[in-house]
């Protein structure tokens, strides 16, 4: 049975799924360049059809991963789509959009605009050669659902997903059980906790679904001012059992009342009460539904837990036993997860996300050739690289499948020592970035709970770097540029089995300088999305100045 899932929303992409086993897995903005791209994913469709080695023909069924969200008016008008999209958190037409999609679903009227979007939908595929495949819908809630209980190893689970909104929904509880997934509670769109932290982040000056992660940063750098946090608890708090509910369409307005109040604060004082006022709520909603259903294992998907501190607050739960945070949280994750749900696949511990485009010796050495750079190997190329970083140097990485997700996690990373607590600020300067957040520390997992606290409880989501944890003394001393200034760190672990070369490198840097530990941020310029191929990377290395390129066997200077 081949299975292909499709999410045609923001951050559009697709996926392909043989006899329930993941083959491949593509977002558009890795094809057409486009940071979080909502370009219906011709591209990433094509690509991963190729990359899983089936023929379209042999397609048996195709699932969208999200029913009516986008609506069958956008869908129908892809270029309405784009604008509307880009029109940011405050706009008049996202408020009447939350309300119109949620009192959909809670009069039942969705069928019918499902119906209209899967005739678009059929028409639209009518482009590809599917010849026998049918089509189908799956609820945007239970695609993200389907996502975090089948890529991990537990039978029995409780699933949860919260995110801005979704088919008119924003947060869902399911118990996995069997390879069967039961919805027990779901919320309505109205309760979007994901769309407050957006307009913090819009009223900010950053950029809404794109920057989320800078307010989390910069919340480190200030104290919640107690009047403050009590505002904004007046609009987002836990309301058991799910989230309070705001229809007010003034309250959607960047002149009301309430956003004029943040004004009288600094940027850091509100970035710090926006976290503070998202972790009290999501925290409570997962414990209330923790110690209702009595289920420890927890799984989750959904915008909302993109927050690495979130994540660290439900991991330290005493309620919670351990945790899973889906890689690919967002609505980037969709396909794989409704791939998968239909599918039917029985929970399994996800070995890595390396599902993406592969760069293999021969497209290196056609990149190498184009550029007029040398494509000699590189003897002993690990041991060049760690000394390269042992000196302080940079490399930037490109070998093997794409990651699938935000990310990066090693085949398109760029690697420095951990010593230089400046980094953010000069390597960022050269991406043309800014960012209130440190690199992220990758680190071998047998070394891990010599460096983090409480890791254990939430270990496999490590692996793909969804979760803050304190550092250990030792680890501040030793890696201090991996250190936030709160105490905490966002590590990668990293084994033998899932990635050789990078733990062949850490373990030669930790020969070199005693600290087997590196930075690693994603291979993207700013404002692009990761390197996808070896000439992506050639280019972007060379705009960089970063003084090393490590393409598979080949190392070159700069």
């Amino acid at each position: 049975m081949i299975i292909l899932g499709i999410a045609d929303n923001h951050d559009a992409g697709a996926a392909v799924v043989v006899d329930g086993a993941l083959k491949s897995a593509v977002n558009q903005e890795r094809i057409d360049r486009v940071k979080h791209s909502g370009a219906f994913p011709w591209g990433a469709i094509d690509e991963a059809i190729r990359l899983a080695g089936v023929k379209m023909r042999d397609v048996d069924r195709i699932v969208v991963g999200s029913s009516f969200t986008p609506s069958a008016a956008l869908r129908a008008f892809p270029e309405r789509h784009k604008s509307v999209r880009e029109q940011g958190q405050f706009s008049p037409w996202l408020h009447r959009y939350i309300v119109y999609q949620s009192s959909l679903r809670a009069s039942g009227l969705h069928t019918f605009e499902i119906d209209a979007c899967r005739r678009i939908l059929e028409k639209r595929l009518t482009a590809r050669p599917f010849e026998h495949a049918s089509l189908e819908m799956m609820d945007h809630h239970r695609a993200h659902a389907e996502g975090a209980y089948r890529t991990q190893e537990s039978s029995r689970c409780l699933v949860i997903t919260v995110d801005a909104m979704g088919d008119g929904t924003t947060a869902t509880v399911s118990v996995g059980a069997s390879g069967q997934l039961d919805r027990i509670w779901r919320q309505s769109g109205l309760a979007s906790v994901n769309t407050f932290y957006s307009r913090v982040t819009e009223r900010l000056g950053f950029r809404p679904n794109r920057h989320e992660g800078k307010i989390t940063g910069l919340a480190a750098y200030a104290t919640p001012p107690p009047d403050l946090v009590r505002h904004m608890e007046n609009r987002v708090h836990f309301d058991g059992p799910g989230f309070s509910t705001v229809t007010s369409r003034r309250s959607a307005r960047p002149d009301d009342a309430f956003w004029r109040v943040l004004d009288d604060f600094t940027k850091e004082e509100v970035a710090a009460s926006a976290q503070h006022v998202l972790e009290q709520a999501v925290v409570a909603f997962v414990d209330f539904w923790v110690r209702q259903t009595g289920i420890k294992t927890v799984a989750v998907a959904g915008g909302v837990f993109a927050n690495v501190k979130l994540n660290q607050r439900i991991a330290s739960l005493k309620s919670v036993g351990s945790l899973w945070v889906k890689p690919h949280m967002g609505d980037g994750g969709l396909a794989v997860g409704a791939a998968l749900g239909v599918a039917g696949s029985s929970p399994t511990r996800l070995a890595n996300a390396f599902f993406g485009t592969r760069a293999d010796p021969k497209g290196i050495r056609a990149a190498l050739n184009v550029a007029g750079l040398p494509w000699q190997k590189t003897p002993k190329v690990h041991a060049c690289v760690a000394d390269l970083l042992a000196e302080g140097g940079v490399v930037a990485r490109c070998d093997g499948s794409m990651e699938w997700g935000p990310r990066a996690l090693g085949n398109r990373s760029i690697l420095a020592s951990p010593f230089d607590t400046s980094i953010n600020q000069w390597l960022n300067e050269r991406l043309n970035r800014s960012e209130f957040m440190p690199f992220a520390p990758v680190v071998r997992s047998e070394d891990a709970e010599r460096w983090f606290v409480g890791i254990e409880k939430a270990t496999e989501s490590a692996r793909f770097m969804t979760v803050c944890f304190d550092v250990t003394p030792a680890f501040k001393e030793a890696a201090p540029a991996a250190v936030h200034v709160d105490g905490t760190a966002r590590p990668q672990l990293v084994d033998k089995e899932t990635h050789p070369d990078l733990h062949r490198v850490l373990s030669e840097f930790g020969t070199k300088t005693n600290v087997p530990v590196l930075i690693n941020t994603s291979f993207n310029m700013h404002e692009e999305p990761m390197v996808r191929t070896p000439t992506d990377a050639v280019k972007a290395w060379r705009a960089s100045g970063i003084e090393g390129l490590w393409l598979g066997d080949h190392l070159l200077k700069q």
